[in-house]
C-alpha cells in the first residue's frame, strides 16, 4: 500500500468514521455538537495568515543544510503539495522564502516567520530545521516541521494527537525510536548507544543533547549508557567524535550529509564492528547499516507534511492537526551487514522482517539448468549401464568382422613312439620327432557372416540411439526436479509476500484502533492472520528443502553439496524453443497449426525411438535376407597350409634297404620333411533340418513386429508433439492473463486498503483483497513455472532438450522454424 496516502486520510476520518455510520439527522447533530465543544474547550489561536482561495498560494522553505538528502526530500514535498492543490490553486515556491540555517542568520529566519507579506506557511526540511522552526515562540505564520524525531526527546509541545501550540504542526512517528532499538537489540546487544543527530541541531540547542541524553536514558528498559554524538560535515569528523566503547549507532535521518559522505560514514561504522540503526527508510540499510523498523516502500512524510501544509492553506489551524504519522511498520534488515559484524538474523526474527543482502551462492557453488542435465546425465547409474552395453555392442561389430579378415594359425608337435615301432616303420614314423605348422584361411563369400557383420551393425546403432533416449528421458527427469526447485521457491517468496502484507495490514488495523476508527477485534483478527502467513511459509520453506533434496537424488549428490540453483526463466538462451516461439507463433490457430506441422516435422525426424526401431527392422530384414541366400549361395574359403618336419631321432630314422637295390643302399623313396598344400574350399548346406525354415520364419515375425511396433510409437509421438506443443502454447497465454490478473489483484489490494484507512472498506473487505493478491500471485507462479516446464516437454519430444544440443544447432533449430513459417505466409 502507499503509506503516504494512509497517513492523508486518518486525521480527518478519526472523528468522522462512526459519524458516517448514523443517519444524516444524527450525523448533522453530533457534528454540530463536536463544533461546539470543540470551540469552547480550545483555547483561542491568532488566526493564519492565509490567501484568497482565488490567489496563488506562497509556500516558504526552510532547510537544515544544501545537502543533497534534504534538497531531495524538499522537492518530493513541493511535488505533494502542487498535486493536492492543484484543483484549488496554484502553489507557489518563491526564492524569496527559502532560507537555509545559519546562512542568513536568526533576523532573515525571524522576518520569515513574521507574518508580515511573507508566505501563506513555511515548511522546515531537516531534522535542524524542524526543531528551530518548531522550538520557535509564537510564530505568526504557520509552520509544518516535516522532520521530527520523537516530541518528547526533543521537548516539542504536544496536546493529545496535536501538537497543541499556535501555528505549529509536525510530523513523528510514535515509538519509533524504542521500536528500531528493540530491532536492534534483537541481533545484538546495545548497551553504550550513540545517537547520531545533525551537529547544527545540537548547536542551536546547547540543552538539547543532555535532555535527549536523560530521555533516552528513562525510557531505555535496558539502561544503556546513551551518548549523543554531532553528525559534521564529513564521515570523518563524526566518527572522531563518537566516545570510546560505543557498541551501537542510532542514526537519526534524514542525515546531513553527501551521498558519498554517508557511505564513507556506514563504512567507518562496520569497519569498527559498531552496528548502526536507521530511524527511517531503506536506502541506508541498503547502502549497509544494518535495520530499521520502519522501511515502507513508499516514502510517507513527503504526501503528510503536504497534507498538513494543505489543509493549513484551507484554513485549518495549524496547532489541531494530528502529527502522529501511523505508517505500516516494515522492518527491514541487511543480512550481509549482520554477516560483516560476526551476526546472525534468528528463524524467528526471518519471519518478521524483510531482508536485504541475502547472501548468494558463490557462481562455484550455484549451479546452472545446462549444469544439472549434464550433472544427471554424467552421473546415473542406470545410464552408465546401459552406455556399457554400448560398448558391448561395439566390440560385437569387432568380433563378427573378425569372421570376414584372414585366419591364421601356427602349430607345434613333439611326439617320441615306442622303439621298436619305429624300428618296424623303416623310416616312416621316428622314434623321436619334431615338426611345425602353418595354416591360413579367407573367406570370400559367405551369406550367413555377412549378414551378422550387417545386423551386429544395426544392433549397434539401435543401442546407441536406446541410449539417446534415455539421456532424453533423464534430462526432462532432471528438468522436472530443477523446476520444482525453482517453483517452490518461488511459492516462499509470495507466501513471505503475504506474510509482510498480513504485517502492513496489521499495522493499519492498529493504527485505526489507536485512532479510535475500529475496535480491539480488527487487530485480533489480523494477528491471526499474521500467524497464519507464518505458518504457511514455514510450510513452504520446507517444501523448498523437499525439493531440493529430490534435486539432490537425480543428481546423485548430497542434498548439502547442493547449495544454490540460479534462475531459469522461459525466455533463456539455453532453451530450444524459448518463450519468444510461443509469443511469435501461438496467438492465431493457423500459426500455431504450422507450428505443431513443424515440430511434427522435426521430432519425427530426430525421435530416438523412431531411430532405434528402423535399425532393429533393417537388422530383422538382413537377417532374412542372408537365411534366403543360404538355400543357394556357398560359402566360398580359400584355404592353405605348410607343414615341416624339422627333427627326428632314434630307431626308425633309416628307411628300408632291398637285396640287389642300389650299391649305396638307398631306401624306399619317402615323403619329404617339408610339404604344403593351397585350396580353395565351397560349402552349401542341403539340408538342416528345417532348423533354417524356421529362422527365417521366426525372423520374418520378429520383421512384422517391429513394423507394427515402429507404426504405434510413431502414431504415439505424433500425440505426444501435439499435445505438448498445444500445452506450451495454452501455458503461454495464462501466463500473460496471469501476469495481468496479478497487477489487478495488486492494483485492487491498494485500492481497498486506501478505503480501508478511509473507512470506506471494513476488516473483511481488506481480508478478501489480501487473499485475491494472493491467490493471483500464487496463479502468476504456477502459470510460470508450468509454462517453463511444458516448454522442456516440447523439446523432450522432438528431442531438442537445449542443454544436450550446441549452441549452433539451437540456432539452427530456431531458423528452420522461422524459414518454415515464413514459407507458409
Amino acid at each position: 500500500m502507499d503509506s503516504s496516502t494512509f497517513a492523508a486520510r486518518l486525521c480527518v476520518n478519526r472523528w468522522f468514521a462512526d459519524m458516517a455510520r448514523r443517519s444524516w439527522a444524527q450525523g448533522f447533530a453530533v457534528a454540530l455538537l463536536g463544533g461546539l465543544l470543540g470551540m469552547m474547550a480550545r483555547p483561542p489561536q491568532p488566526a493564519a495568515a492565509q490567501s484568497a482561495p482565488d490567489e496563488d498560494a506562497t509556500v516558504g522553505i526552510v532547510l537544515g543544510d544544501s545537502s543533497q538528502a534534504h534538497r531531495r526530500a524538499a522537492s518530493a514535498i513541493r511535488r505533494e503539495l502542487r498535486s493536492l492543490m492543484r484543483p484549488e490553486r496554484r502553489v507557489q515556491f518563491p526564492e524569496a522564502y527559502r532560507r537555509v540555517l545559519d546562512t542568513g542568520g536568526n533576523a532573515d529566519l525571524k522576518r520569515l516567520l513574521s507574518g508580515e507579506t511573507g508566505p501563506s506557511v513555511v515548511i522546515a526540511v531537516g531534522l535542524s530545521a524542524s526543531h528551530r522552526l518548531a522550538t520557535t515562540s509564537r510564530p505568526d505564520v504557520p509552520v509544518v516541521a516535516a522532520h521530527v524525531l520523537d516530541p518528547s526527546l526533543q521537548g516539542l509541545p504536544r496536546a493529545g494527537d496535536a501538537s497543541g501550540a499556535a501555528n505549529l504542526t509536525y510530523v513523528t512517528e510514535p515509538d519509533l525510536v524504542r521500536e528500531n532499538m528493540a530491532l536492534l537489540r534483537s541481533l545484538t546487544p546495545a548497551s553504550a548507544p550513540a545517537l547520531l543527530v545533525p551537529a547544527r541541531m545540537l548547536e542551536a540547542a546547547p540543552a538539547l543533547a543532555d535532555r535527549m541524553r536523560r530521555r533516552l536514558g528513562r525510557q531505555d528498559s535496558s539502561d544503556a549508557n546513551w551518548r549523543v554524538v554531532p553528525v559534521r560535515s564529513t564521515a570523518e569528523a563524526t566518527l572522531e567524535a563518537l566516545p570510546a566503547g560505543t557498541d551501537a549507532a542510532y542514526l537519526a535521518t534524514p542525515l546531513p550529509l553527501s551521498s558519498v559522505e554517508r557511505d564513507r560514514l556506514i563504512s567507518g561504522l562496520r569497519a569498527r564492528q559498531i552496528p548502526a540503526a536507521v530511524h527511517r527508510g531503506r536506502e541506508l540499510v541498503d547502502r549497509g547499516a544494518l535495520a530499521t523498523a520502519s522501511a515502507p516502500s513508499v516514502a510517507p512524510v513527503p504526501r503528510r507534511t503536504a497534507l498538513h501544509a494543505a489543509d493549513v492553506l484551507r484554513g485549518a489551524a495549524a496547532g489541531s492537526l494530528a502529527v502522529a504519522l501511523p505508517s505500516p511498520r516494515t522492518p527491514y534488515v541487511n543480512e550481509a551487514t549482520a554477516r560483516r559484524l560476526g551476526l546472525s538474523v534468528p528463524d524467528a526474527l526471518r519471519l518478521r522482517v524483510t531482508l536485504t543482502g541475502t547472501p548468494a551462492p558463490a557462481p562455484t557453488d550455484s549451479i546452472t539448468y545446462a549444469q544439472a542435465v549434464r550433472r544427471g546425465i554424467g552421473a546415473n547409474y542406470g545410464l552408465n549401464a546401459r552406455r556399457s552395453g554400448l560398448e558391448a555392442a561395439r566390440e560385437d561389430v569387432r568380433v563378427e568382422r573378425g569372421d570376414l579378415l584372414p585366419q591364421v594359425r601356427v602349430g607345434a608337435r613333439a611326439q617320441q613312439v615306442d622303439a621298436d615301432q619305429a624300428a618296424a616303420s623303416f623310416g616312416a614314423q621316428p622314434e623321436r620327432t619334431l615338426s611345425g605348422s602353418v595354416s591360413f584361411s579367407q573367406t570370400l563369400f559367405s551369406p550367413q557372416e555377412w549378414g551378422d557383420l550387417a545386423i551386429a551393425k544395426r544392433q549397434q546403432a539401435a543401442d546407441a540411439a536406446e541410449v539417446e533416449r534415455s539421456e532424453q528421458d533423464l534430462a526432462l527427469q532432471v528438468s522436472r526436479a530443477y523446476v520444482s526447485v525453482l517453483q517452490a521457491r518461488a511459492l516462499a517468496q509470495v507466501r513471505r509476500s503475504d506474510l509482510a502484507l498480513s504485517r502492513e495490514n496489521l499495522s493499519l488495523a492498529r493504527a485505526r484502533q489507536e485512532s479510535g476508527q475500529v475496535g480491539r477485534q480488527q487487530v485480533l483478527r489480523f494477528k491471526t492472520q499474521v500467524a497464519q502467513s507464518r505458518r504457511t511459509v514455514l510450510d513452504a520453506e520446507s517444501r523448498v528443502e523437499v525439493a531440493r533434496t529430490r534435486l539432490a537424488q537425480v543428481l546423485a549428490r548430497s542434498p548439502d553439496e547442493l547449495v544454490g540453483v540460479a534462475g531459469l526463466s522461459p525466455s533463456d538462451s539455453i532453451l530450444t524453443l524459448p518463450e519468444s516461439v510461443f509469443a511469435a507463433y501461438g496467438h492465431t490457430s493457423a500459426a500455431r497449426q504450422r507450428l505443431t506441422d513443424f515440430l511434427l516435422e522435426e521430432g519425427l525426424s530426430n525421435a530416438p525411438e523412431l531411430q532405434a526401431l528402423d535399425e532393429q527392422i533393417a537388422a530383422a530384414r538382413r537377417g532374412v535376407e542372408a537365411g534366403q541366400q543360404s538355400y543357394w549361395a556357398p560359402t566360398v574359403a580359400l584355404e592353405g597350409q605348410l607343414n615341416s618336419r624339422a627333427l627326428e631321432g632314434g630307431a626308425g630314422t633309416e628307411s628300408l634297404s632291398l637285396p640287389g637295390g642300389p650299391p649305396d643302399g638307398a631306401a624306399l623313396p619317402q615323403a619329404p620333411n617339408t610339404t604344403w598344400n593351397v585350396g580353395l574350399s565351397l560349402s552349401l548346406p542341403l539340408f538342416t533340418g528345417l532348423k533354417r525354415d524356421g529362422q527365417i520364419e521366426r525372423g520374418r515375425a520378429r520383421l512384422s513386429q517391429l513394423k507394427a511396433q515402429r507404426r504405434e510409437v510413431r502414431s504415439s509421438l505424433e500425440e505426444r508433439i501435439r499435445s505438448r506443443t498445444e500445452q506450451a502454447t495454452s501455458g503461454y497465454l495464462s501466463l500473460r492473463e496471469a501476469e495481468a490478473g496479478r497487477r489487478t489483484a495488486q492494483e485492487t489490494i491498494d485500492l481497498v486498503q486506501d478505503s480501508y484507512t478511509a473507512g470506506a472498506a471494513d476488516v473483511l473487505d481488506l481480508l478478501d483483497a489480501q487473499e485475491a493478491v494472493l491467490n493471483a500471485r500464487l496463479a502468476e507462479v504456477d502459470a510460470r513455472y508450468s509454462f517453463l516446464l511444458r516448454l522442456l516437454q516440447t523439446e523432450r519430444a522432438i528431442a531438442r532438450i537445449g542443454p544436450l544440443q550446441t549452441a549452433d544447432e539451437r540456432t539452427a533449430v530456431r531458423e528452420r522454424l522461422r524459414a518454415f513459417m515464413d514459407g507458409g505466409r
